[in-house]
């Protein structure tokens, strides 16, 4: 029996009509859109907060909404360095961040500050540090620290406003009955589809509601028992569903809350930063805080097996909808090393992609960083090759 790990990634949820995409949520909590039709780029009345604040002077220079969320990962981790080391500073030297520059001018030491070299993101940042060190200044480093828990609490707020907006999509905050019938037939589907269980196309929401119906579904999946889902998403299907899952399933960085979001969210999800980005950065440990393999150790979710057993069976890696960035890099690392990708023949991969949404590239990619970190360089360069000679590597089409 071939186990599969099935890896999804927020084009899943977005191919099934969720509107999950960073530019949605700006665009309908955070941006002022009635405003802006006047030229007015600002916050929505009741919006706060600083990462709110600092997507919004992104929108003003660049004049542009449609980042992708590991896009929004690189800003977070820009926006750390930049405090601590500078955009500029080679020899991560503190006091050329914008953090010790703000500390500096509050000194009066303005002479060779280069604040009119800043441009609108840093002026944005040393403002802000400047009146934060003027409000809560208690020496050099124990601001510094109680900055960036500031920003962190800040991040948790964001997470939380996200969790809000995309659980209110699914499941009507008024009436917790009505759910998005769309989204959750498209899911199931699709879900079949990727898992090759694929024998029986649901059409309707009563199809999942009755007993009898949500007997038949887990039906429909009974041989999901050797199948490991690794979800990027922030959504949980078979929760949405109410059924016991069938299969083995882990949302890497958190899922929704079980509130309905109107008057508290007890959100887990995760924004933050791959652990390689900062380690290659030579950061202060500080950093750590941001790093999303940190917080989740953190978390106090009871950890579930997320992995096929590497017991030498054939074993099917299956993604579909995720970028496949750097953001995540050391998760697929952890992966591959883990069913020794070059030498194992049980291992394969398929990416799976939507028509016209082709990801050959990513693909490429993705495989090549992989293979530069074998110990054996040689073999590194050549995985793609072997890979392809083997049968093991395929780019395929998604049969809906």
């Amino acid at each position: 029996m071939t186990s599969q790990l099935i890896i999804l990634g927020n084009g899943f949820d977005v191919h099934c009509g969720l509107k999950s995409k960073y530019q949605d949520f700006f665009r309908s909590v955070i941006l002022d859109t009635i405003g802006e039709v006047y030229g007015l780029k600002q916050l929505q009345a009741g919006v706060s907060g600083f990462w709110e604040s600092l997507l919004l002077e992104y929108y003003k220079l660049n004049n542009k909404d449609d980042y992708k969320w590991c896009d929004i990962e690189k800003i977070i981790k820009d926006t750390l360095l930049t405090i601590y080391f500078g955009s500029d500073s080679l020899d991560k030297n503190i006091n050329q961040g914008i953090y010790g520059k703000a500390a500096k001018y509050l000194n009066n030491f303005t002479v060779g500050l280069g604040l009119e070299k800043l441009n609108s993101i840093e002026k944005f940042l040393f403002d802000y540090c400047v009146k934060f060190i003027s409000t809560n200044g208690n020496g050099f480093i124990e601001t510094l620290k109680s900055l960036i828990g500031h920003f962190l609490q800040q991040l948790y707020n964001l997470e939380k406003r996200f969790c809000k907006y995309l659980k209110n999509q699914i499941v009507n905050p008024c009436n917790k009955s009505e759910r998005n019938e769309e989204y959750i037939i498209n899911a199931v589907n699709l879900l079949a589809s990727i898992t090759g269980f694929a024998y029986y196309k649901f059409n309707k929401i009563d199809d999942f509601i009755t007993s009898e119906s949500k007997k038949y579904l887990i039906d429909v999946f009974d041989n999901l028992n050797d199948t490991f889902i690794l979800n990027f998403n922030y959504t949980a299907l078979f929760d949405i569903l109410e059924v016991e899952s069938p299969c083995f399933h882990n949302n890497v960085h958190g899922k929704l809350c079980g509130n309905v979001c109107v008057n508290g969210c007890e959100s887990n999800i995760i924004f933050g930063i791959d652990d390689n980005l900062i380690q290659s950065q030579g950061a202060s440990s500080e950093l750590r805080l941001f790093s999303k393999t940190y917080r989740k150790m953190l978390s106090s979710d009871k950890y579930s097996t997320v992995l096929p057993p590497n017991e030498n069976n054939p074993i099917a890696i299956k993604f579909y909808g995720h970028s496949l960035s750097e953001a995540d890099y050391s998760y697929f690392q952890s992966i591959f090393d883990y069913y020794d990708l070059y030498g194992n023949g049980n291992v394969s991969l398929t990416f799976y992609y939507s028509k016209g949404f082709e990801n050959y590239d990513a693909v490429y990619k993705l495989i090549s960083e992989y293979g530069k970190s074998l110990t054996n360089r040689e073999q590194g360069k050549n995985l793609i090759h072997k890979l392809l000679l083997e049968n093991r590597l395929h780019i395929s089409e998604i049969k809906e």
